[in-house]
């Protein structure tokens, strides 16, 4: 089973950024959607390449707000 990975980073103005690694297929919504209901708003959601092979990896990037 390959390594699972979030990178998170918080700019100054409080929007969080996530970056997932090493998930197959959708399973990086899954991975990260306790950590979405907690910080707010989903407000820009873009997926690589790679979301799009079946059963290889994902990364994704989020930007979230908190109000």
């Amino acid at each position: 089973m390959e390594l699972q990975e979030m990178e998170i980073t918080i700019d100054k103005e409080g929007r969080i950024k996530v970056n997932v690694k090493g998930v197959q297929g959708t399973g990086c919504l899954a991975l990260t959607r306790e950590l979405e209901k907690a910080a707010g708003v989903v407000e820009q959601r873009e997926y690589t390449a790679d979301y799009y092979q079946v059963e290889t990896g994902v990364r994704e990037h989020r930007t979230l707000t908190n109000w």
